[in-house]
């Protein structure tokens, strides 16, 4: 449910009825007109135009129908290999099921027998699955290619002087812009893997040093540390799939590149895109709660739950006494509670980047961390004094502690949305029970506070996600109607005396449509490069050193005769190394479940709208019997018809994807329905749990949905396929 809204099926197929019907009306268009060269030389001091991907460009009508042959291979690769891809991703989860039985319930010859074979198989599929989805991506590189060589031609031969000295700068200035896309996203997208794999091997690092420094008997802290490792793993795999949606965005962002030098360029749009636009944020701490490589990059937006948990456990000292005093007899000694969180919190500050430019949520966690030091501080200068004596020496840091942990549970709610995570993770192995017979009254209302906040932020993250998706798709329907004007526009073309001038808005129009495909297809790619690198970088690497761990356990507990293995929070290594693979496991699932609905919905949309209106694309070039009056109005007569028939089927293909859009929102939000549904059945005798969710919870999820909708118009305002068409003359 929360990484759904990020990747909308609907916005991937919007372009293609678009695309079909800008190709049909250039061939229409052209058919009513006498073939002329593109091949024209260059006026004098002009370089010539380099041609690349045009076979016979000394025919502009032969152009054009290359352009519908490339058109037909490319949608014709890309409804073969989702097809590919449905059959692989389909099996894909019995495999992962497979291997999560292994961890939750194999023993280490089952492990050491079975798992890597399963680890293997399902390499191979996903990269089957790769290959299909860079097979559509370079088909349709392809014709994107050759789309825009016409634009470029056309503005050389129909333009100025001007224009054709720019033409060169076009050209470099839309390669540099690709490059430099390319590059960033490779950077960034190693750096986020890299973030995951340091994250999977530190949890483990972690957990170890936690079962030294907790302190003995501190069973809420202990389960804090649990969940927050093992949320870890989830927290950076989410982030991995999150940088699919940042490549889609970024591809998006370069479509306009070159319209400034091609005499279209939109005034409203940035003279330089960004690689990936994220409009200026609402939220009321200051974070974007959009998908961005800084924040998904940030080691702050993995630390910030860790960073909450030990103002958590600041609180505990304060109130975790009897009658919800301070617990002096945590606070107090060489290995208390106050000197672990005192030493915790260094220990974070010292892993988040401190130079000039943090992260955006380093940036605002690092003055929270300050404060929860001078708070921690405090509690230690008092616990050194006289004042220690009294109960109510430190009721002054009631409130700054108070506000403290409000921030934070902001600043983590931000973090879960931006990374697609609910409050709450999949159970695995590792669960900790709740010790109630241990804890005092404080700290176990304490932990009651905790699990309101995490009801609380489901229920708020289900709510905004569910206003998100609607929101997406009524401005799915509104860009429909957009493209059905626009449609209904070319129709109105004058089909007698056009010429190139009329026609270049049709072919920007048909690179952006090409070009905005192409990207969809690399958001596809980048799915499946992720399910291989978190296979190869993460999973696999982990196998050997998780069985160690596991036999090393095991030989122990055998060797101490009974002696127990350490546990935190009733947690063994063994349970919370298995607890790691168990959620390493998850994120693969993730973008398998995404990855076959995208494909198994582009399939159906191939199926009923693209591939049959594809086919009679190319039978619209046609030519007049003989140079006869006669025969050409016929020939304009017929094309006329021909014009009309296209509009209509390409508005009944763009309306069948809005009408399946606005099904699987009913479902979605029907599903959504149930599960609040079954929240408030399960606290119904809960009254705490019924109020409303908190001002400080709440404002998050509504400037979510803000900043989303938001984000989504800056994106369109630098794609070319929306902008309006105009056509002075008609």
């Amino acid at each position: 449910m929360t990484q759904w809204c990020s990747s909308n099926w609907g916005d991937l197929l919007q372009p293609a009825p678009l695309s079909i019907a800008l190709l049909g009306s250039i061939l229409i268009i052209a058919s009513s007109t006498d073939d002329f060269s593109l091949d024209s030389k260059a006026p004098p001091g002009c370089p010539p135009f380099e041609w690349k991907y045009a076979l016979r460009p000394d025919s502009f009508k032969t152009c054009l129908q290359q352009m519908v042959n490339d058109g037909f291979e490319a949608f014709g690769t890309a409804d073969t290999s989702m097809e590919s891809i449905k059959n692989n991703t389909s099996q894909m989860p019995g495999v992962i099921t497979t291997l999560i039985d292994l961890v939750l319930h194999g023993t280490i010859q089952d492990i050491d027998d079975h798992f890597l074979n399963q680890v293997n198989a399902l390499l191979g599929q996903s990269q089957r699955c790769l290959v299909q989805a860079q097979k559509s991506t370079d088909a349709f590189h392809h014709i994107s290619g050759l789309a825009q060589e016409m634009v470029l031609a056309c503005t050389y031969t129909a333009g100025n002087t001007e224009k054709a000295l720019a033409q060169n700068k076009i050209q470099l200035e839309v390669l540099a812009l690709q490059e430099a896309s390319d590059e960033d996203m490779v950077k960034q997208s190693k750096a986020n893997a890299e973030l995951m794999k340091n994250s999977y091997t530190k949890a483990e690092v972690d957990f170890h040093q936690a079962l030294d420094d907790v302190p003995s008997g501190w069973d809420l802290v202990g389960m804090q540390v649990v969940e927050s490792l093992t949320g870890l793993v989830v927290s950076a795999g989410n982030a991995a799939i999150s940088m699919a949606t940042i490549r889609s965005q970024a591809a998006t962002a370069g479509l306009n590149a070159f319209s400034s030098l091609t005499g279209t360029k939109d005034p409203k749009a940035p003279a330089t895109p960004a690689l990936a636009p994220v409009a200026p944020t609402t939220s009321p701490n200051g974070v974007s709660s959009q998908p961005n490589a800084a924040a998904l990059n940030d080691p702050g937006t993995l630390a910030a739950q860790h960073v909450l948990d030990q103002a958590t456990n600041i609180k505990m000292l304060l109130t975790g006494g009897a009658g919800g005093k301070p617990d002096w007899d945590k606070i107090r000694g060489a290995k208390s509670g106050a000197a672990y969180v005192q030493a915790r919190l260094t220990s974070l500050k010292d892993e988040l980047p401190t130079d000039d430019v943090p992260g955006p949520v380093s940036e605002k966690l690092l003055p929270l961390i300050d404060d929860a030091l001078k708070i921690i501080q405090a509690i230690l200068d008092t616990e050194n004094s006289v004042a220690a004596a009294e109960d109510t020496s430190l009721d002054a840091q009631g409130p700054p502690t108070d506000q403290l942990i409000q921030s934070l549970q902001s600043l983590v709610h931000t973090k879960n949305l931006l990374v697609g995570q609910p409050p709450n993770v999949a159970n695995g192995p590792a669960v900790p029970q709740t010790p109630a017979a241990q804890a005092s009254t404080g700290a176990a209302k304490l932990a009651v506070e905790n699990a309101k906040m995490k009801v609380d932020q489901t229920r708020s993250q289900l709510e905004a996600s569910r206003a998100s998706f609607e929101k997406a798709s009524d401005r799915l329907v509104a860009q429909q109607k957009e493209m059905t004007e626009t449609i209904g526009k070319l129709t109105t073309l004058k089909l007698t005396s056009t010429n190139l001038e009329h026609m270049l808005p049709v072919l920007t129009k048909a690179v952006g449509a090409f070009t905005n495909l192409r990207a969809q297809f690399s958001q596809l790619v980048q799915f499946f490069e992720h399910i291989c690198n978190l296979l190869q970088d993460i999973m696999v690497p982990s196998i050997k050193s998780w069985t160690d761990t596991l036999k090393k356990a095991a030989q122990s507990a055998h060797s101490n005769s009974g002696v127990p293995a350490p546990r935190l929070a009733g947690i063994s290594v063994s349970l919370f190394t298995r607890d790691l693979i168990y959620r390493g496991c998850q994120t693969p699932l993730k973008v398998v479940t995404l990855a076959n609905k995208i494909s198994t919905t582009y399939g159906e949309i191939s199926q009923l709208y693209i591939m049959p209106a594809q086919g009679r694309v190319g039978s619209m070039m046609k030519f007049a019997d003989d140079n006869t009056t006669a025969s050409k109005d016929a020939l304009i007569a017929q094309l006329t018809k021909d014009q009309a028939a296209l509009s209509k089927e390409t508005q009944d293909a763009s309306a069948g994807i809005s009408q399946k859009v606005q099904e699987e929102q009913q479902t979605y939000q029907a599903a959504i329905d149930t599960r609040l549904q079954t929240l408030d059945a399960a606290f119904a005798h809960l009254p705490a749990l019924k109020e409303p969710v908190p001002p400080h919870i709440q404002e998050v999820s509504d400037a979510h949905v803000a900043d989303t909708d938001k984000t989504k118009e800056l994106q369109a305002s630098v794609d070319p396929t929306v902008e309006e068409y105009v056509d002075d003359e008609a």
